[in-house]
């Protein structure tokens, strides 16, 4: 059985990703590190469970689940930002995110909360030398002791729709 948490949009999907990013995040850890996505883009948290692999796809695809009639490709984070590729099993989560008129699911360790963030908290990622539009970090954001990186959805995913 799939434990699943699902959050209603408001508005129009063209809505949703043109909106200006809100200070709410939904946290989770990949690793040992920790990351946040923009509430709003989160569609719905969902236990692991079994993907039905595709052949030639990218390294980081775990799969694809039919989510209420949807196909939905879950690709492992860990392993899309250079790490090791985690060994799906129960207790993993996957986070379904939308990205205009694309669907995927991102597979973490587990998700940790959900975190307001007030605007002196944030701070600027580090520069990778390349576009900043194209780095897979946006921002960081200062949570207790620790910083949370918040992840550029449309960077991570160039290939999602966003219309």
């Amino acid at each position: 059985m799939s434990v699943a948490l699902e959050f209603e949009p408001t508005g129009s999907s063209d809505d949703r990703v043109l909106a200006p990013p809100t200070n709410q995040f939904v946290t989770f850890s990949a690793g040992d590190r920790g990351y946040g996505v923009d509430i709003m883009a989160v569609r719905e948290i969902r236990s692991w469970s079994p993907t039905t692999e595709l052949p030639d796809g990218a390294y980081s695809a775990c799969g694809v689940l039919d989510i209420r009639g949807t196909v939905v490709e879950v690709h492992d984070l860990s392993a899309m930002l250079g790490g090791q590729r985690l060994n799906a099993a129960p207790g993993h989560v996957v986070l379904v995110v939308s990205l205009g008129e694309t669907t995927v699911g991102i597979l973490v360790d587990s998700v940790s909360d959900i975190i307001f963030a007030k605007d002196d908290e944030f701070r600027d990622a580090p520069a990778s030398g390349g576009d900043p539009s194209s780095a897979k970090v946006s921002r960081l954001v200062r949570q207790q002791d620790r910083l949370i990186a918040i992840l550029n959805l449309p960077a991570l995913f160039p290939y999602a729709s966003m219309h």
